[in-house]
């Protein structure tokens, strides 16, 4: 059986930390402002009755009531501003720390968290969500205490000035809950919720439409060619369309009953006019509830649009938990080993059919061994189970003779330097880019490491050298480029393993050169697993392990691959092939 999820209110007050007794004081100042904004109705009512009922006014009472009304909700203002203040205070540390959290979580989860998810979409739902929080914390709380405490004092007042009128008064306002209450369905409700699943599902179809832009001008379409998109966009228009047409009768009944309270007040007053014979005592009083009747419609609409801020909030704090939910890895306390690499009997799936079968392969201290097969035939896998992105299913894999799963987190991070197919550069100085490597490098390190990667001649073409911030005024550097950066990060941590994914795939023929000659250099007496689709650049490896769907075929040098005229052989025939291929003319 599920368990039933805590309130929102519960779910977020551990966010807010030692300001939580914030919203308390907030939520108790704003029921309290609730009772001051009310207490003029007596001041007026009494004034009222001055008017009506004596024949001369007493001016002094007059004005003494007016100071009075004037006073108290001059005041019951102050206190609603002074309590909003702190539950915005309150609603802030509540958003921060969302984003704080969360933030956290992530840097903790394993690097394959990452494979399946958008970075923009991730940042979108936490920050976003976290925001979406802030309306409900620092506003519609307090208000909701205000809404719980203010009617309480309003069927005070129907009963203290005349209870008769007061109860004729109270009818449009139980029609108008009752009204309210047959529009808040199950039904109603799982409408609503499917018509937010499609508006955020709206949300990243019409991202990948503005993305696909170039390619739809160029073959002249338009946006029915996203069909996906288009037929996206006209449920949601009719969802709408029902979701709104099943609520008009009864918010229109609402509307018009809510604000008739003197179609059942007048004629109540006027039968005690006529069976009382007070006539201006019943117009006095009538009065009053004039003014005060149409009010709790207004608190009945504040209760709708709490519920509604409530069911934002918790929509995004549930997007939030769900994209952060996944097991985090159990590490171990070793930290340090000798280096090599072995994989022995794994296997491994992303939960269908398993990309690796039962392979088993070591690398030895100072060995480069590549890893080269068609796509699909798991060599990335293995890569990156190397560096425990993810943890297998079975068999062991072994770093210096330790199972990876038993080193420290910091300490297998360490030991292993990855450069990727497609490298990144931060928003940051190209130093502070490059110290993401080894944060305490001196200046002679990171000169060593750009001369070894072969990027001086890239800093030393911009103005501000290491000191140019990257993303900005046009500071973007070509795919080649940037693996060269991200291999000068590699060369600063002087890793004992280095893996490398493909990493010339986005080059272009002169900066392969580069990347191949620092590849060099970086592998020196390292171990080094190398995956590559350009069987040029592996030649020189110390062995290649043939891989075809998710098993080693094949093993060797280049020169005895192609003896033996195997799998390898038929790469190797079909890359000369690409290599050599020209247009026929």
């Amino acid at each position: 059986m599920k368990s039933k999820k805590k309130s929102i209110l519960k779910r977020l007050l551990p966010y807010g930390g030692k300001k939580s007794v914030l919203l308390y004081i907030a939520m108790i100042m704003s029921a309290v402002s609730g009772i001051m904004v009310l207490m003029p109705m007596i001041f007026i009512h009494r004034i009222v009755k001055n008017l009506i009922l004596n024949e001369i006014v007493d001016s002094a009472y007059v004005r003494e009531n007016s100071i009075y009304a004037a006073t108290f909700a001059g005041l019951g203002l102050f206190i609603y501003i002074i309590g909003l203040i702190l539950s915005h205070v309150f609603a802030f540390e509540v958003e921060d720390n969302i984003i704080k959290t969360s933030v956290k979580k992530l840097i903790n989860k394993p690097l394959g968290y990452f494979d399946n998810k958008e970075s923009g979409k991730i940042r979108n739902i936490i920050v976003s969500g976290a925001s979406e929080t802030h309306s409900f914390l620092a506003h519609q709380l307090p208000d909701m205490a205000m809404t719980i405490i203010s009617p309480i004092v309003l069927l005070v007042f129907f009963f203290i000035f005349n209870w008769k009128l007061g109860l004729a008064s109270m009818v449009p306002m139980i029609i108008g809950m009752i009204l309210m209450s047959a529009m808040m369905t199950p039904e109603a409700g799982k409408m609503k919720d499917e018509y937010y699943a499609e508006l955020s599902e709206l949300s990243s179809q019409t991202v990948e439409y503005v993305r696909g832009i170039p390619v739809v001008k160029t073959f002249a379409q338009s946006v029915e060619s996203f069909d996906k998109l288009y037929s996206l966009i006209i449920k949601i228009k009719d969802d709408v369309l029902k979701l709104t047409m099943s609520y008009m009768n009864k918010m229109s009944w609402f509307e018009t009953v809510s604000t008739s309270t003197a179609f059942f007040l007048v004629p109540v007053a006027l039968l005690l006019i006529k069976f009382n014979g007070n006539l201006s005592n019943v117009v006095a009083n009538s009065v009053i509830y004039f003014l005060i009747g149409p009010t709790f419609a207004v608190f009945i609409m504040r209760t709708a649009t709490i519920t509604q801020f409530s069911y934002f909030a918790e929509l995004s704090l549930n997007k939030i938990e769900n994209i952060l939910d996944s097991d985090d890895f159990i590490y171990g306390d070793k930290t340090s080993s000798d280096v090599g690499i072995e994989f022995k009997n794994v296997s491994f799936s992303y939960g269908g059919e398993n990309v690796l079968d039962n392979i088993s392969f070591k690398v030895n201290k100072g060995e480069r061994v590549a890893l080269v097969g068609m796509s699909g035939s798991g060599k990335t896998t293995v890569a990156r189970l190397a560096a425990r992105f993810y943890d297998i299913k079975s068999g062991v894999i072994f770093i210096g003779g330790i199972n990876i799963k038993d080193f420290e987190k910091d300490a297998l991070m360490k030991k292993i330097a990855f450069v990727f197919q497609n490298s990144k550069l931060f928003k940051m100085s190209l130093r502070d880019n490059l110290l993401i490597g080894k944060p305490d490098a001196t200046d002679e390190e990171i000169d060593s490491a750009l001369i070894n990667s072969g990027c001086k001649e890239i800093i030393k073409g911009l103005e501000n050298g290491l000191d140019t911030v990257y993303g900005t005024r046009g500071t973007y550097f070509s795919g080649g480029e940037t693996q060269r950066l991200s291999i000068a990060r590699a060369f600063l941590k002087n890793a004992d393993i280095i893996i490398l994914d493909e990493a010339t795939a986005f080059a272009d023929p002169e900066n392969e050169h580069i990347i191949q000659e620092s590849f060099k250099k970086l592998s020196k007496n390292k171990t080094t697993l190398m995956i590559a689709h350009k069987l040029s650049t592996v030649i020189d490896a110390d062995r290649i392990l043939v891989m075809e769907k998710g098993k080693i075929v094949e093993e060797g040098k280049h020169s005895d691959l192609i003896a033996i005229n195997g799998y390898y052989k038929k790469l190797w025939d079909e890359y000369q092939k690409s290599v050599n291929w020209k247009i026929g003319g």
